[in-house]
């Protein structure tokens, strides 16, 4: 099996231009290129096209070489607009010619066109359209490889991972840190016991089995995030099994990502669109990304004791570990289900059984509490993101004032019971559990997965259906479920549901084990209060899930506004085992395309939106915004709110004075001249007088007709970019007006200095 045990080629940038006009007839100046193996130079010839001098190690075999070239010519007949490297022949017509180094081994030497672009390595950062296109251009490669074969491809490479289980066992002992060697030694065992029996079964052709951001090119990337277009570096190519293409460009796409299962769902739905998977493939490409993960670090460690000057060697090493810690923290169940989702595929394939049994078993579900929520005992709160309800206006983390207010308002509509809605998105989830598993990017998880069953401390639970307890935890981390209890129920001819109750009484713990049988309408515990429940206000979080993905004890109860149709499907409506009546489902509203171009038609074009991708903003708070699916922005843009959005103290001033009286100034009012008094008292001798303006606009043109008729002159110095109002004499003065799209330019009376620059 090939390794590295000879270093690369090492002819200098002289020696390269010298063998480029010997052997290819190109005078050029030859640039470095990265590389494993070979050795790599950019010849740039100036005015012509460029290309790419490749020097082969020593020991590669022509008959290699040669394969590749051939793959390279079928690539282009087969699929024209893949852009893969075209060969230039040698100035006697040959494909590959030959050299010696600087000690006197032989060399094979090829040219190759150069192809322009952005390595993946280089874009930043990878948008899911560009990790779709990835999966989109392998997906082709391997169509346009699907009828291609060559002796020379059938063969042992190191890299291949149909042998990956031996070269990891193999390389295991270079990993000098035992916790790594342990994490690679578990992914090992699983890719013996359910990857290598399966092998035989798949699928196999001829694939470029080295898809790393270092080989993939990007154009683009200013319009749309970018492209994959291109594609170097055959040099793995080898004849094996065809999934394993799009597990190892799928590895090297998860390098440096906060969220690895939402880039790798892309890369893999990419992929499906235009070269369909099957499901048994999909079961096996989590532990083959993991594999190749392995693969990279093992491998590393051995090359690095080989060549420890070699740093292209090492450059993924770093990388490939801190995602491999971090796919061990997750289920590769959760992978399979957003791999699933991502192709169109049901995320839990047993989710539809299930729904439909409780649709059509009304009669066999029991209650969840003692309330008959079917006969309308019950009130149903908003608690979306852009809700207007009292209680939504009450700072989420006051939770003696928001239970008081859920209660209070219970109590005035004569109900035991209120209702957190499923599918809500809600703002207020900012606690570090709620970030998207395995991720530190700004997105929290808003989507509410469950029902909430707000009723008094104490209030008992009890089991709908007949089960066993699945599993049970204290989850005491604050804002997080605290005790918790997971019903394991077996539905005839539909698979298993499990039944989730969060926010309990730690006395329903006792004496629980996972098996134990649980009957139909048994008390299994009870709500419980703020300092044993999570701190929340008393109330049941009440959730259906069809797949735990491999948890016990605890399951997300709120996703990512980005993964709601995976986490949807993978967590039923409650509703089915309440069934409670005409209950409200939250209302979408307008989404943000609808909103825009309601714009278009309804408002002047002066009023513009900001952002290629417009935001629907529905609530403001503190310092930020919020989205309609509860998504959270720091704004830094809005000038209106200086001290934060929804600032109790304001919006209780204003409401009172509007309830009072809300007039112009012709009229004599106390509060007029008491607040000037209070202002002018804030500032510094002379400013004693006050003018009450409504808006910027307004201020500036004011401050306009004040310098003019104080100074009797009329030209005016601004400085280049500033923007004062939208009046016509305001828009005068403004170069972001006058020099922007659709202005004239700056009027005879205006002179334009530049903006100062400190920096």
């Amino acid at each position: 099996m090939e390794t590295v045990a000879q270093p690369a080629p090492r002819l200098s940038q002289a020696e390269a231009v010298a063998l480029a006009r010997g052997l290819f007839g190109i005078t050029a100046t030859a640039r470095p290129l990265p590389s494993e193996r070979d050795q790599n130079f950019l010849l740039e010839t100036g005015a012509g096209p460029e290309f790419v001098l490749k020097i082969a190690h020593a020991a590669e075999t022509r008959e290699v070489l040669e394969a590749q070239n051939a793959a390279l010519d079928h690539v282009t007949r087969h699929d024209p607009s893949l852009r893969c490297p075209r060969l230039r022949t040698t100035v006697t017509g040959e494909p590959i010619g030959r050299a010696r180094g600087p000690d006197g081994s032989l060399h094979f030497v090829r040219l190759l066109t150069y192809l322009p672009g952005h390595l993946l390595v280089e874009v930043s950062p990878h948008t899911p359209g560009l990790l779709r296109s990835l999966g989109a251009f392998f997906g082709r490669l391997d169509r346009a490889l699907a009828g291609f074969s060559h002796p020379a491809v059938k063969r042992e490479l190191q890299w291949d991972l149909k042998h990956a289980g031996r070269v990891v066992a193999r390389n295991l002992e270079h990993i000098p840190d035992r916790e790594r060697r342990a994490l690679v030694e578990r992914c090992l065992q699983r890719f013996r016991a359910h990857v290598e029996p399966a092998l035989p079964s798949l699928r196999t052709s001829v694939i470029h089995h080295d898809g790393n951001d270092y080989n993939v090119l990007v154009t683009g990337i200013r319009s749309d995030g970018g492209e994959v277009t291109g594609l170097v570096d055959f040099g793995d190519l080898v004849e094996s099994h065809t999934l394993f293409e799009l597990a190892v460009c799928t590895a090297y796409a998860m390098l440096g990502k906060t969220d690895p299962v939402a880039a790798a769902a892309q890369v893999v739905g990419g992929y499906h669109r235009v070269n369909p998977l099957t499901e048994h493939e999909l079961e096996l490409l989590y532990d083959l990304i993991a594999m190749r993960l392995c693969t990279s670090v093992t491998i590393s460690a051995h090359q690095r004791k080989i060549q420890p000057d070699n740093q292209y060697l090492t450059v993924s090493e770093g990388p490939a570990w801190t995602a491999l810690t971090l796919l061990a923290q997750l289920s590769p169940r959760l992978f399979l289900s957003a791999f699933r989702h991502a192709c169109g595929m049901a995320a839990c394939p047993g989710t539809a059984a299930v729904v439909r049994w409780l649709e059509t078993h009304a009669d066999a579900i029991g209650p969840v509490v003692e309330a008959d929520l079917r006969k309308g005992e019950h009130l149903v709160f908003d608690l979306s993101a852009g809700s207007a309800d009292p209680v939504c206006l009450i700072d989420p983390a006051d939770v003696p004032r928001v239970s008081d207010a859920l209660f209070e308002r219970m109590r005035g509509a004569g109900v035991r019971v209120g209702i957190g809605r499923y599918d809500e998105a809600r703002r207020g989830y900012t606690a570090a559990q709620y970030r998207p598993a395995g991720s530190d990017a700004d997105e929290w998880r808003t989507v509410h997965l469950g029902m909430d069953l707000f009723m008094t401390p104490g209030t008992a639970v009890l089991a709908p259906l007949d089960g066993t307890v699945h599993s049970f935890a204290n989850n005491r981390q604050p804002l997080d479920y605290g005790p918790t209890i997971i019903l394991r129920h077996e539905i005839e001819g539909a698979g298993e549901l499990f039944t989730l109750y969060g926010h309990l009484d730690p006395e329903c713990l006792q004496g629980l084990y996972p098996g134990r049988p649980v009957a139909k309408g048994s008390r299994i515990g009870a709500v419980g209060d703020p300092s044993v429940n999570g701190q929340w206000p008393p109330h049941l979080h009440f959730q259906l899930v069809t797949d735990l993905l491999d948890q016990a004890g605890n399951f997300p109860g709120v996703c990512a506004a980005r993964d709601r149709a995976l986490w949807l499907s993978l967590c039923p409506d409650p509703n089915l085992i309440l069934r409670i009546p005409h209950l409200p489902q939250p209302e979408s509203g307008r989404s943000p395309e609808e909103i825009l171009a309601a714009r278009r038609t309804r408002l002047g074009t002066n009023l513009t939106v900001s952002y290629e991708k417009p935001l629907a903003i529905v609530r403001g708070w503190r310092q930020y915004l919020y989205d309609q699916l509860g998504r959270e922005f720091l704004d830094a843009v809005n000038n209106v709110a200086h001290v934060g959005h929804g600032h109790p103290a304001v919006v209780r001033a204003a409401q009172q004075q509007m309830a009072v009286l809300n007039t112009n100034t012709r009229y004599l009012h106390a509060s007029l001249v008491e607040y000037a008094e209070r202002l002018c008292a804030t500032l510094p001798e002379p400013l004693r007088v006050c003018y009450f303006v409504c808006s910027g606009s307004e201020a500036n043109e004011l401050a306009l007709r004040m310098a003019r008729t104080h100074t009797k002159g009329t030209d005016f110095i601004v400085v280049d970019g500033a923007y004062h109002g939208n009046t016509t004499s305001l828009i005068d003065i403004s170069p972001y007006k006058f020099d922007g799209p659709g202005g004239s330019g700056a009027p005879p009376h205006v002179l334009t200095v530049p903006m100062p620059d400190r920096y």
